[in-house]
């Protein structure tokens, strides 16, 4: 069996208005990696949930996904052992 980590930070959560949510939803990406002093590399990801639908507040998630082109490179080999083959998606 083959385990792959998967690049996935929680850069943080707040709670907030739905309409202020909405507004927030609308920023690029860019926005909120300055916003939330994100790395270059992170593609981020905005998401709300709320335990009461009667509210008008959520929590919101922000997670930030490293851009496949901002992963590192495959290890080399070691000494005695066979390159892996590359993986499905590359």
């Amino acid at each position: 069996m083959s385990c792959r980590v998967i690049g996935l930070v929680l850069a943080g959560t707040l709670s907030m208005s739905i309409a202020e949510f909405v507004e927030f939803q609308k920023l690029s990406p860019e926005a909120l990696r300055d916003r939330f002093s994100l790395p270059a590399g992170c593609d981020p990801s905005v998401t709300a949930s709320t335990s009461d639908a009667t509210q008008n507040i959520v929590t919101v998630g922000v997670e930030c996904r490293v851009q496949p082109s901002a992963a590192p490179p495959n290890r080399p080999a070691e000494p005695g052992r066979p390159p892996r083959p590359a993986q499905r998606g590359s």
